[in-house]
């Protein structure tokens, strides 16, 4: 009886290994070949603002990594809400990409009705970079060389100062009426369909002022089209050490306007892309090309994985909420 035992036990087990060796290689060929075909990739603004500079070049880099061809598909418009909804929406097969600013959380708290859930729509995938804050650029015309310059000026000309943002509830508008409060200043505020018509606008004299980042502004701030007075992080931007902080200028309640780049695929998307899709970026963000490129635009590479990703946007959302507080932006 007990040599049966032992053979029973044998075989039971022998069939077991049989039948997990034998199922193994069925399972993993269930696993669909990704990508297959080009990938696009939603810019959610217009084409030559800062987002869609760092799109492109990412695209050029995602695209080698991938092996296919990854093409920018700019979906402007409403703070990049018609954007973020194309991808919202989009089959979640890996083949459709959102990349974005801190609007995505912004949106969440802003708008009490959105046509998706900003944390629940999406899969997160990783944080791209982060920039040293905005900077705050004038017209050539206004006679302002120092943010305490601007707020005389503005003072003395209530109602005839204004800024351009890249729509309601963008980084640009929070920074643009948390000068107010902090500054007691009032300029009015003209909503765009990206930073780079509202940057136009102010190398052209139709508005006052605006803020740019780093890699949306550079070039016009150092073809001295626009005047910068003050950047919001707490140190200079080694792309433009002359430029000094808010904090210097006695404003340091602005450095809590920072801006950062994120990748995201629709809700539902197998983690088996996800994971695929964050492992290509990570293996091009650290190389020194990207570095030096990323430097050039005054962008930090980050590159943190999906789980901590989605934590760093649960954490921002409560952040962009006590900001729109303090600022005094009301949800719409």
């Amino acid at each position: 009886m007990n040599r049966w035992k032992q053979f029973l036990g044998s075989a039971l087990a022998l069939g077991a290994l049989v039948f997990t060796i034998g199922t193994a290689p069925a399972q993993a060929s269930t696993e669909k070949p990704w990508p297959t075909r080009p990938v696009r990739l939603v810019v959610p603004s217009s084409a030559g603002g800062s987002l869609d500079i760092v799109a492109r070049y990412f695209a050029q880099k995602l695209s080698a990594s991938l092996g296919t061809a990854v093409v920018v598909d700019n979906r402007a418009g409403a703070n990049g809400i018609i954007g973020m909804d194309v991808v919202a929406k989009a089959v979640p097969d890996g083949y459709t990409l959102l990349i974005s600013t801190g609007a995505f959380t912004a949106n969440g708290v802003l708008y009490k009705k959105l046509p998706f859930s900003p944390l629940k729509d999406f899969a997160p995938v990783t944080q791209v970079a982060r920039s040293y804050g905005l900077v705050m650029v004038v017209n050539k015309d206004i006679p302002a060389k120092t943010v305490k310059d601007l707020i005389k000026v503005a003072r003395g000309n209530p109602d005839a100062m204004n800024y351009g943002s890249s729509g309601e509830g963008s980084i640009i508008h929070l920074g643009g009426e948390l000068f107010n409060h902090l500054a007691g200043t009032n300029f009015q505020h003209v909503p765009y369909k990206g930073s780079a018509p509202a940057l136009q606008d102010v190398i052209s004299k139709q508005i006052s002022m605006t803020f740019v980042s780093t890699s949306g502004g550079l070039a016009a701030i150092k073809d001295g089209l626009v005047r910068p007075l003050a950047i919001t992080s707490d140190v200079r931007a080694p792309v433009l050490p002359n430029v000094p902080t808010f904090s210097e200028e006695g404003f340091p309640g602005m450095s809590a306007i920072s801006g950062w780049y994120g990748l995201w695929l629709p809700a539902g998307t197998p983690q088996s892309i996800v994971e695929r899709t964050y492992r290509a970026v990570a293996s091009f963000l650290p190389t020194t090309s990207v570095r030096q490129r990323f430097d050039e635009l005054g962008l930090i590479t980050v590159g943190i994985s999906p789980a901590e990703f989605k934590r760093f946007l649960e954490k921002d959302t409560e952040q962009q909420r006590r900001l729109m507080k303090l600022s005094g932006v009301q949800p719409q």
